[in-house]
This record gives structure tokens, sequence and C-alpha cells, in this order.
């Protein structure tokens, strides 16, 4: 049962969401990473990641897509039909998982990407185009699975595409595809029917519209590298939360 009639957790859960959401309107993505692991303490994964994929489209729009002509449309090719396919397979490891277990590999996965991030050094070696099936899989399942489809199409971008426009342009591209893939694929499997989420939307829109209004005032103001560094340690620190709450290392 999805504890909407507990204060506590809605109050938190629109702070939370106004956080993210100010980092969205700063980078132009992240939102997710940091709404949806701190929202699974309070409630279910399967709607944490349905209303996180409806307010993410609904921020995407509203920002544009910037630079989109930029994108580099080879890769985009190669990527679309694996993301598809790992989108499928995300969500019926979705409807089938146990909680904890479910919670355990979200936990490891936004903690690992988080210290990939911390550790990672500027490359300039290409990695080859037989990684793009792996990357899009990846990336597709994860979306569906995690609402974090983004780390793994950035990992594999990141070592075919050095102009930093054009990177951001096919990110873009790569990322509102997996919006829109992911909510199509939940609305297949009746994630977007869930009991309280058209009530849980209209309390989360305005600290969502709050968030995006001030992270385009403070975008100017904060270093990009800075911001990163920050949601990279954040990442890591929601990461080892949710392993401790699956109970791994007892109680």
């Amino acid at each position: 049962m999805f504890p909407f009639d507990d204060q506590s957790a809605a109050i938190a859960g629109f702070a939370i969401i106004a956080l993210g959401y100010i980092v969205f309107g700063i980078t132009g993505f992240g939102a997710s990473l940091i709404t949806i692991p701190v929202l699974s303490h309070f409630y279910p994964v399967p709607f944490v990641l349905a209303l996180a994929g409806v307010l993410d489209l609904g921020s995407a729009l509203v920002l544009g897509i910037r630079r989109r002509r930029d994108a580099a449309i080879a890769e985009i090719k190669w990527l679309i039909p694996f993301s598809i396919v790992g989108a499928v397979l995300g969500v019926t490891l979705l409807v089938s998982l146990p909680r904890d277990a479910t919670l355990l590999a979200l936990g490891v996965f936004i903690g690992g990407y988080g210290l990939y991030g911390l550790v990672q050094r500027t490359t300039t070696s290409v990695v080859a185009q037989a990684w793009a099936p792996v990357a899009g899989a990846l990336g597709g399942a994860t979306g569906t699975l995690f609402g974090m489809g983004g780390p793994p199409y950035l990992i594999y971008l990141t070592r075919r595409i050095f102009d930093k426009g054009r990177l951001r342009a096919t990110m873009s591209v790569m990322v509102s595809f997996s919006l829109i893939t992911r909510l199509i694929v939940f609305a297949a499997a009746g994630l977007l029917l869930q009991p309280y989420l058209m009530s849980a939307l209209i309390w989360f829109v305005p600290a969502t519209a709050f968030g995006l209004w001030l992270g385009n005032r403070l975008h100017v103001g904060i270093s990009h590298e800075i911001l990163l560094r920050i949601l990279y340690l954040v990442l890591v620190g929601c990461g080892l939360s949710l392993i401790v709450r699956t109970g791994l290392f007892g109680h």
C-alpha cells in the first residue's frame, strides 16, 4: 500500500523532488539520480520509477532538447534498437524481483556509478562500436528497472565522442528517447495505473516546477564541474543507504 497519508513522507518527498529538479534545471539531467534512491525509502520502487518517469519527461519537454541537430545520428542508430530490448527485459525483472533484491541492485548500481564518476580520468582512447549493443541494452534495462538509463549511455558515448557540444546533444536525444520508451513499457505493464499516482503528481508537480525555476536561476553562478563532484558523492551516499536498508549487514 502506498503510504501517501504519511505526512512526514509526503513533506520529505516534496523536498527531495525539489532538490532533484534544481539539479535538473542547472545541468539538464540528474534529477532521477537523486529522487529515485531517496524516495525508495518511503514508497514502493515500481511506484517511484513511474512517478519519476512522468516528472522527468515533463521537465525535459519544458526545458526542450537543445542542439539536437548536432547529435551523432550514427551512434544513436546503434544504441536505440538494443535500448528497446533492454527496456522490455528491465520491466520484466521489475515486476518479478523481490523488493529487497531490487533495492540492493539499485544501491549497488548507483553507488558504483558514483564511485566511477569520482575516480574517472579524462581519456582520449576510443572504444569500439561493438560495445554499442551492450551500452544500449544496459541503458534500456537500467532505465526501466532503476529509472536511470543515462549512465550506461554516458559511459559509452564519452569514449566515442570528444566534442562537448556533440556529446551533450547525443545524450539529450538518448535520455529523451529512454524516457519515452520507459513510459511506454510502464504503461504496457500497468505501472502507470497504480493507485495514488495521480494524487502524487498533483502534490509533486509544484516541487518540480520550483526546482526547475531555481535551477535555471542558479545555472550561471555554479561551476558545472563542482556540481558533478557533489552529485557523485550524493550517489555514493544514496547507494550505501539503500544497501544498508535491505538488511544486508543485519539489523
